[in-house]
């Protein structure tokens, strides 16, 4: 594994860690974090996925100093809401697909998302808009996944027949059983390849990796 620092379009360096794999023309796959932008927060997650035979990709985002300085979950929340949200699609996600489909190892063709909570958000946006093969969403919830951007049914519909597994808990968040229901509409609107996992008990983003 390494450490690596990608740049955007508008300038930021993000900090990142790459898995290159073990064999040639390998699919890769970029891992988005929860509000907290930290990829620590997925701990062994890249390593097994990299063992499994992916090019993995764990990255910070640009919040993340802000991010750490708050004090509670609620106002970590509170904060993330605040920024400017599409940035993390147009320039942090997009950095990091062009950082994978750059990668001689790396089949460009073969490139899927995984994302937590906000990073969940960040990916199902991403799918359609950077084509990407796969997506697995990890505690989506609502209608739409950023303010003023089209509906959830909409993205859903231009991501077409690709394959998305839908994952969260029966109370996400600790208590939150409305994500369970929305993920059940997820899948009843997703047409072609699609899954859904929804675990006993709660649980909210990587807790359920």
């Amino acid at each position: 594994e390494e450490t690596v620092y990608i740049s955007t379009d508008d300038g930021k360096k993000l900090k990142c860690t790459y898995f290159p794999p073990l064999q040639a023309n390998a699919a890769g796959v970029i891992l988005l974090p929860d509000t907290r932008c930290n990829r620590m927060n997925f701990e062994s997650v890249p390593r097994k996925l990299n063992e499994a035979g992916f090019a993995v990709l764990a990255m910070d985002l640009r919040y993340k100093n802000i991010i750490a300085k708050t004090k509670s979950r609620k106002d970590a929340i509170s904060t993330i809401q605040k920024q400017d949200l599409m940035a993390l699609v147009n320039y942090d996600a997009k950095s990091g697909v062009t950082f994978l489909s750059n990668k001689n190892e790396v089949d460009p063709e073969r490139i899927a998302i995984i994302g937590t909570s906000l990073g969940s958000r960040i990916g199902i946006i991403s799918g359609p808009k950077y084509d990407l093969k796969a997506l697995v969403l990890i505690s989506l919830s609502g209608e739409t996944a950023f303010p003023n951007y089209k509906p959830t049914r909409q993205i859903l519909a231009d991501y077409g027949e690709r394959p998305i597994l839908f994952m969260t808990a029966k109370k996400d968040w600790g208590g939150n059983s409305k994500a369970a229901e929305h993920n059940k509409k997820y899948y009843e609107w997703k047409s072609g390849k699609k899954e859904l996992k929804i675990l006993s008990g709660s649980g909210h983003g990587v807790e359920i990796l």
